[in-house]
């Protein structure tokens, strides 16, 4: 380690030294920058050590001084951010280069801090925002995709008896699609307008005495929000037209103190806004394109809606199913559709099964260089997939599986944006990350049960279809993919995904979280603590305190004395008892769409300080002192007094900690700098967060916090009463230094599910020597662990904060 940190830091000299000397001969013949000489150096000592690069980011540099205007083109940015990567890749090796370097986030992260030496804006540079730059280049690969799963389909027929025959299942699901591409505009537009119109808003009424009424509007809104057409639809009306009009009577009623002027400066900036911004976001985040895969980012190819199919995949055969009439942009007849899958289900025989499993889990870059490889015909077959931006895959997968492994069936090979599996009890939405944030997507996926609820509705009404031999009508594409044994090779030779096993738990207990936090404003108004900022705070604390089941260490240590398996043990003891010496950096990905729909994310690094606030002797003291206090049945004034001054110092850390976590957040969800002033006007903070609070960034930058986190933690919140969403898994970025993904939903029956995706080194040891049932039990230990521990936690602080001075008062006549 020592080694190649030495060879990391000479290469980061290196790059440093040729940067300064392109930057200085810069400012003597041109205006470089607004920053100050000392400003420059700064930026010029950073970018060098996160981009070691050679003489590549001084060329950079040099280049973007000479063009006009403040704004560079999109393809001098792709080519020079590939020259960086290149350059990193040169100037540093393998082994350095994987322990050091932080890879998209760090490269993206140094190009806009050469764009602001060379006095551009980076602002200008990223049109779409910058993390929809940063999901192209690294949430490229298979484990990049999060899953959302609706039980609401299965449920509501249940509940009316309703039982569809697999054809009308399957066409219900497939006209959903259909429907979905053909109004996936109106959809976004709607997604824009709710969170545009509130923010508008907002804006001009900020300085207003009543600006309160607007601020959690569009909190009002979301519980609100209808994700079905409800019983007050017009004739005629489609879910996007009648949520725009759900959505506008809300406005309505919300703006009716609103002054005339107010309301004139209001929809003046809501069309100036519309005219500019609205289109791109369309085109942003649109689904009708494929994902074309180079050497270090995805080239997103925009699709026209009649070219776009639906692909089903059944019985382990993917046929392409057009989503337009013949000659018309109008959406497949469905009769003809029905007819289209009947003749698939009822086929008595096949011989085209197709495996792509290898594909989807193939490196991106792998993928881009294998091309060159195949053949023809199989580069041609395996491209008809690029019209299908929706998979639907009927073979069904088993309920009780985790998410993470009901995705692990046929799922194309990763160029396209959704797939959703049934389960028979489910279905489960497949969502890459480049077209999909966590938000959006488990709004869309409940969207699309409703939708197809209704179509399974409309189906059941109907006389069944004719049962048809296969006779694919000429409109619909079977795709027949035969590698041949030498591409087979390839494929498998290919680098591939990391491993992971992915485990889930319901054993957290939401209910006395909720009344812990109205506890806490009871007993002191500072403390604003949200579920999320607990769960992360407990999840520094089980790093810090984890201990391995007993049997599984006894397990692992057997394993380690055989010389076959002795490495898979070693790695994964290794993993589990070292946790404590490991203060995990979390990354906690932030909703930017309120204020800026095509800002989409501002990740958020966050490292919970508890060595620093002393954290867990302040816990284990308060407990102590309270059990002396409690069970002691003599005076007790003085061990009141000890419990008192503990307390408060613990309720003023856990203030302070709130206080920190909220700043944060503003700071994410701005996007922007912010002052920390403020917070340090709260009373009884401890100096350990008064001087933690001085770190906090004047500015939030947010590559550079990507950089430095180490786990994901993605918690979608609690759902609407009306939600049928059940489960969730988070996404993984491409860094393979991220090595737990953590979920959290809280159901509509208020149950809270925590899954837990672990990429840690000991997962593919123990699955190649046949052993992944044991790396399960390891994720399942170290999540049921946090989950338990958690609720003894909450039960802790209750106690703690609870306690006040009780008087023990004798009954008149009773002894003493």
């Amino acid at each position: 380690m020592t080694d190649t940190k030495k060879l990391y830091q000479q290469a980061s000299m290196k790059t440093v030294s040729d940067l300064k000397k392109m930057a200085y001969s810069i400012i003597h013949t041109t205006a470089l920058s607004e920053l100050t000489l000392p400003e420059v150096e700064e930026v010029v000592e950073l970018v060098g050590r996160i981009v070691p690069a050679g003489n590549v980011p001084g060329v950079i540099l040099n280049g973007m001084a000479r063009l006009a205007g403040r704004r560079p083109s999109r393809k001098n940015i792709k080519r020079d951010i590939n020259l960086l990567f290149k350059g990193v890749q040169q100037t540093i090796d393998k082994a350095v280069y994987g322990t050091f370097f932080a890879g998209p986030a760090a490269v993206i992260w140094g190009y806009q801090n050469l764009l602001t030496l060379a006095g551009k804006n980076p602002e200008d540079a990223f049109p779409e925002g910058t993390w929809q730059f940063y999901v192209d280049y690294a949430l490229r690969e298979d484990t990049a995709r999060h899953v959302n799963e609706t039980h609401g389909f299965d449920a509501v027929l249940n509940e009316h008896d309703i039982e569809l025959n697999p054809v009308d299942r399957i066409t219900a699901w497939v006209m959903t699609a259909i429907h979905a591409l053909h109004r996936y505009d109106d959809l976004l537009e709607n997604e824009w307008r709710e969170r545009v119109y509130i923010h508008l808003l907002q804006v001009v009424t900020q300085h207003e005495p009543d600006a309160r009424r607007y601020v959690q509007l569009y909190r009002r809104w979301e519980r609100k929000r209808p994700y079905k057409r409800g019983d007050d639809v017009k004739s005629g009306e489609t879910y996007p037209v009648y949520r725009r009009r759900k959505f506008d009577e809300f406005l309505q009623k919300a703006i009716i103190y609103l002054s005339d002027d107010l309301n004139r400066k209001w929809h003046e900036s809501i069309e100036k806004t519309t005219q500019e911004a609205l289109p791109a976001y369309q085109k942003q985040m649109s689904i009708l394109a494929y994902l074309e895969p180079h050497t270090y980012q995805e080239n997103r190819i925009p699709i026209s809606l009649e070219e776009t199919c639906v692909g089903l995949i059944y019985r382990h055969e993917y046929y392409l199913i057009p989503t337009c009439q013949p000659h018309s942009h109008e959406p497949a007849d469905v009769t003809t559709i029905r007819n289209h899958v009947a003749s698939i289900v009822n086929a008595e025989s096949r011989s085209h099964a197709v495996n792509l499993t290898h594909v989807a889990r193939m490196k991106r870059t792998e993928w881009s260089r294998l091309r060159k490889k195949l053949s023809k015909d199989t580069i041609a077959t395996l491209d008809k997939l690029h019209h299908a931006p929706i998979l639907l895959n009927c073979d069904r997968r088993s309920h009780g599986l985790p998410l993470a492994e009901i995705r692990q069936a046929e799922r194309g090979i990763g160029d396209h944006a959704l797939t959703i599996f049934d389960t028979g009890k489910t279905f489960a939405f497949d969502q890459s990350h480049i077209f999909f944030d966590g938000a959006w997507g488990s709004g869309l996926a409940e969207i699309l049960t409703n939708e197809a609820l209704s179509w399974a509705v409309y189906l059941n009404s109907l006389p069944s279809v004719v049962k048809a031999s296969f006779d694919a009508p000429s409109s619909m594409t079977a795709l027949h993919v035969d590698f041949t044994a030498d591409e087979w090779n390839l494929i498998k030779e290919a680098r591939h995904v990391s491993l992971e096993v992915s485990v889930e738990t319901d054993a957290t207990k939401i209910s006395p979280i909720l009344k812990l936090r109205r506890l806490f404003k009871q007993r002191n108004d500072l403390i604003e603590l949200t579920v999320n900022d607990i769960l992360v705070l407990y999840r520094a604390i089980h790093a810090a305190t984890y201990r391995p089941a007993p049997k599984l260490r006894a397990e692992l240590e057997a394993l380690g004395n055989d010389d076959a398996t002795q490495k898979a043990a070693q790695s994964a003891l290794n993993v589990m008892t070292h946790t404590a010496e490991i203060n995990p950096p979390i990354l906690i990905p932030v909703d930017a769409s309120k204020r800026s729909p095509r800002d989409r994310v501002y990740p958020m690094s966050f490292d919970v300080p508890l060595a620093e606030l002393d954290f867990l002797n302040l816990h284990r003291q308060a407990i102590e002192c309270l059990d002396s206090y409690k069970n002691y049945d003599g005076d007790r004034t003085e061990l009141y007094r000890k419990f008192d001054e503990v307390q408060r110092l613990y309720l003023a850390t856990l203030a302070g900690f709130g206080a920190v976590m909220t700043r944060a957040k503003v700071i994410a969800h701005a996007g922007e700098s912010g002052s920390v002033g403020t917070i340090k006007l709260l009373a009884h903070m401890p100096t350990p967060l008064q001087r933690m609070l001085d770190d906090i960034p004047g500015r939030f930058e947010v590559l550079n916090d990507i950089i430095k986190g180490r786990e994901i933690f993605s918690n979608v919140g609690a759902v609407v009463p009306s939600s049928t969403l059940t489960r969730f898994i988070t996404a993984k970025d491409d860094n393979e230094k991220k090595t737990l993904a953590w979920g959290v939903i809280t159901t509509a029956d208020h149950v809270m599910r925590i899954s837990l995706r672990d990429f840690r080194p000991h997962v593919p040891l123990l699955s190649a020597i046949g052993r992944k049932d044991l790396a399960i039990r390891i994720a399942k230990d170290y999540l049921e662990t946090y989950a338990i521990g958690l609720n003894r936690f909450i039960h802790d602080l209750h106690r703690i904060t609870k306690t006040s001075r009780e008087t023990k008062f004798v009954k008149i006549g009773a002894k003493p």
